[in-house]
Formats: C-alpha cells, sequence, structure tokens
C-alpha cells in the first residue's frame, strides 16, 4: 500500500483544555494522537473541526500534547493531585470529609448560575462541544486550510480522516466538505451509542443528537472502529442497508509508572468509585448501600471515595450528598481526581466499584484490574465482554448482594477478596500496543477499498428511522 496521508481530528481533545481530569473519550483521543506522532508508515497531520476542518501546525503539536497530559497528570484550576491525596487523607483519618473541592466538577447548572452571576446573561448555553476559549486557541494554531492538501494528494495516495469520537458529527457540513474530495476514506472510533439506546439516561435532546451523529456516520464514514462487541452489535442496529466496515478491538488499559511525588495515602481500608456522577453509573446504589451499612455498623462501617465531577440526570444522588449528614464522616465526594493521585487510589483501593447500568466500554474496571486492584462491577454485557471472570460481576439492581459484597470485601483478611484479588492478578488487560497494531492494519485494509463519494441530498432518510415517533418505542 501506498504510504498513506492520515488527518486526525484533535478537537475533542482541544475542548478539555485545561481541565484537571479528562473522560474515558478524551484519554483515548489522547492516546492516538501519541500513537500518531511516533508512527513511521505514514504521514500524519493533526486536524481541528471548528466552522471547517483546518489543520493545526506541527510545531504546535508536540507541546499541546505533552501540556494535556501533564495538567491531566498533576491538576489545573487550582485542583492539583497532592490536594487531592490531602482531601483523601483527611477523609480517612478524620471525623468527617473535607470540603468538596468545587473546581473541576461543577454541573452544567452550577457554570450557568456562575456565569450569570458574573454578569454574562443573554446568552444561550453553547452546544459546540469547544469553547470559545479553546476556538480562540485552536485558531491560533490552526491557520492552514486543508483544501490544498487534499487537491494534491489524493491521486497520489489513500487519505483516512481518522476521528476519535462522534463529537460534532451532528453538525455534518465540514465532513461532507472533506468528503467532496475523491480519494478520502473516513474512519471513526465509535464508543457507545448510549443515547439512543437508553434516552433516559442523557440530557433532553442528546438522543436526537447522537441520531444525527449516526446518520453522519452511515452516509459518510468508510470504516468504524469499536471499542467492544457489545457497541459493535448495538451500532449495526442503526446504520441501515450498507454500512461500513466496523473493527472491534479493546481499548489500552496499561498503568503508567508514577510520575509525580505525593504525600503517602493514609494506611486505612476505602472503597472507590470512578465515574462521572450521572444515572446511568448508578451511584444511587451505592449511596443506599452505604446508608444501610452506616445505620448497622455505625462507625465501624467501610469508606467509600467517589473520584468524579458532577454531571447530568442525577439530582437524587447529588441531593443524597449534600443533605444526608449521616453519610459525610463514610463517604467522600472527591471530585475530579488529577490523574497521578487517582493513580495512588485505585492501587490502594480494597476494591473499585462499578455498578454501571449501561457501558460501551469501562475503562475504570480494565484499570483497576491492571493494577491488581479487585473489582466488583455490574453483570451486564460489555463487562463479560472484555474481563470475564476476572471481576466479580453482580446484577446492578441487586442492592442486597452488593451490600453483602462490600461487608466481605472489607473484613480484615477477607477470603472473598483474596479469592478477588488473586483473580485479579491473572487478568490479561488489553494492550494499547495491540489495538493500534489492529487499528493500523485496519486503516490499512479501509484504504484499499473505494472509498464512499459523498452526493448532497435534501432530506435524511436514516434520521428520520431513529427519531421517536407514533409507532416506535426506540427513544
Amino acid at each position: 500500500m501506498t504510504r498513506p496521508l492520515i488527518l486526525f481530528d484533535l478537537t475533542r481533545l482541544v475542548s478539555a483544555s485545561g481541565r484537571s481530569a479528562p473522560t474515558g473519550i478524551e484519554r483515548v483521543e489522547l492516546a492516538y494522537a501519541k500513537w500518531l506522532s511516533g508512527l513511521t508508515s505514514a504521514d500524519v497531520r493533526f486536524v481541528v473541526t471548528m466552522q471547517s476542518v483546518r489543520m493545526i501546525a506541527d510545531s504546535a503539536v508536540p507541546q499541546f500534547l505533552d501540556r494535556q497530559e501533564a495538567t491531566w497528570d498533576g491538576g489545573a484550576q487550582g485542583f492539583s493531585a497532592e490536594s487531592a491525596i490531602l482531601n483523601v487523607n483527611e477523609f480517612l483519618t478524620g471525623d468527617g470529609a473535607p470540603a468538596a473541592p468545587l473546581l473541576g466538577y461543577l454541573s452544567r447548572e452550577e457554570r450557568e448560575l456562575r456565569r450569570s452571576r458574573r454578569g454574562i446573561t443573554g446568552e444561550a448555553p453553547s452546544r459546540s462541544p469547544i469553547s470559545s476559549w479553546a476556538q480562540h486557541m485552536a485558531a491560533s494554531w490552526a491557520r492552514e486550510p486543508l483544501a490544498p492538501l487534499l487537491r494534491q494528494t489524493h491521486r497520489d495516495r489513500p487519505v483516512i480522516y481518522l476521528r476519535a469520537s462522534l463529537d460534532r458529527l451532528e453538525r455534518p457540513g465540514p465532513i461532507e466538505r472533506i468528503k467532496s474530495f475523491p480519494g478520502v476514506r473516513m474512519v471513526n472510533v465509535c464508543h457507545d451509542l448510549i443515547p439512543l439506546d437508553y434516552p433516559e439516561f442523557v440530557r433532553p435532546g442528546t438522543a436526537a443528537t447522537c441520531a444525527a451523529r449516526v446518520e453522519t456516520l452511515a452516509k459518510h464514514a468508510d470504516g468504524i472502529i469499536s471499542s467492544s462487541h457489545y457497541s459493535a452489535a448495538r451500532l449495526r442496529q442503526y446504520l441501515g442497508p450498507k454500512p461500513p466496515k466496523i473493527a472491534v478491538s479493546h481499548i489500552g488499559s496499561e498503568p503508567a509508572p508514577p510520575t509525580a511525588a505525593l504525600p503517602p495515602l493514609a494506611d486505612k481500608p476505602f472503597f472507590l468509585v470512578v465515574s462521572t456522577i450521572e444515572a446511568r453509573k448508578n451511584h444511587m446504589l451505592l449511596l443506599n448501600v452505604w446508608r444501610r451499612l452506616v445505620e448497622d455498623l455505625g462507625e465501624e462501617a467501610p469508606k467509600l471515595v467517589i473520584a468524579g465531577k458532577r454531571g447530568w440526570e442525577a439530582q437524587t444522588p447529588i441531593a443524597v450528598l449534600d443533605r444526608v449528614r449521616s453519610l459525610s464522616s463514610h463517604v467522600y465526594e472527591a471530585g475530579a481526581v488529577p490523574d497521578a493521585a487517582l493513580d495512588v487510589l485505585r492501587r490502594n483501593a480494597t476494591a473499585v466499584l462499578m455498578p454501571s447500568f449501561v457501558e460501551g466500554f469501562g475503562m475504570p474496571v480494565t484499570e483497576a484490574l491492571s493494577v491488581d486492584t479487585p473489582v466488583i462491577a455490574s453483570d451486564i454485557p460489555v463487562f463479560r465482554e472484555i474481563v470475564g471472570q476476572a471481576a466479580e460481576l453482580i446484577d446492578p439492581l441487586d442492592g442486597p448482594s452488593w451490600t453483602q459484597a462490600v461487608i466481605d470485601y472489607a473484613q480484615p483478611g477477607s477470603p472473598r477478596r483474596a479469592a478477588a484479588l488473586e483473580r485479579a492478578r491473572r487478568y490479561e488487560p488489553p494492550q494499547w500496543s495491540d489495538h493500534f497494531r489492529e487499528v493500523r492494519n485496519f486503516i490499512e485494509e479501509v484504504g484499499q477499498v473505494q472509498p464512499k463519494i459523498y452526493v448532497p441530498a435534501r432530506r435524511r432518510p436514516i434520521l428520520q428511522t431513529l427519531l421517536p415517533s407514533p409507532s416506535r418505542t426506540l427513544l
């Protein structure tokens, strides 16, 4: 195969600039960017999508990636990895929890309230995933238009437009302009379609946005990379009679070596949950479990650390965290913990808990097992696929079984935890090297087939089949 040109879209990563902790999708996009930066079998250019897709100056990319990784590792916005550990230590050794860090995990409603208090009124909340600051930053880098390169390149070699998220696909104009050039193939990573399958777990309007993104995939993608067979099976339901090629490859979970000198963690047992506080993550089950444990065991009840920002459709667990004083000495909301501190917590937890109702992959599960920490997670298809017997899987609605598991694991010298620890040690986590080998092979395969050609259309038949109608119960 002729040496291809790969255009990798960094839009999602640029949108995360300045935050103290990333989402799983942003972690994946950073891993792709670092892999592509060292790829020798292709020419790689980085692009960002605003009103159009423009190329980022090559000299700006390495510094941006290093700075982003360092920010996630050590913290930002006044919330450092060191302060995160000190906060958890105060919780583990004291009579109650310290004040939860506000920076890094404000809800959308809280952010809008703070904006209004600063006098920024009369503005509709932006639907763009790129903040105005990030747009300014991207504009300062992305000055080179893409069209001249595409005009001179497509006749000589394949061009792969590669994306690691579905962000902004609901606005297909920039994609259509790229695909109007002959020879351009589009390859997109798709992590899940949870807004379509479970609209009750997302903000109003998100399902329609996801449907529009799937329509763009069906029309323009030549290949799709799914992080699990479960997600791939769900995706195939929506792609129509002539779907793009689909490859399944589990994303990597190798533990990174410690990169920051942090205070030692208090030698006290605790359980850890790592996720944004949102409805589908099922934090309410854990809060009900801990409420019962505190009622039954009092001060002897185990402790729980929640590492994650406040999200959406989670008014009830947030109200419990804010108002139920009996939990304050046993449940601590640590916020968006920077990676260096999160690694310390993960390695020292009695177990990592993940009672989600649905996931597209579930990085906290594989990341915990990769450092030999036992995991108790939901008995759902994707966890059976990616970890099998390595984690203890319990129905996400079975509160009594979760309660008993926590009690058993918390016992000194617990036989049940010892068995789980042995299963974790035998677990072989998916490797980024394997993932990227499979991605490279898939890109080569896609590069050898005739690309989809963009043909302007007046209507959106695929979107119409995904949106609700009186005869459908999908959404």
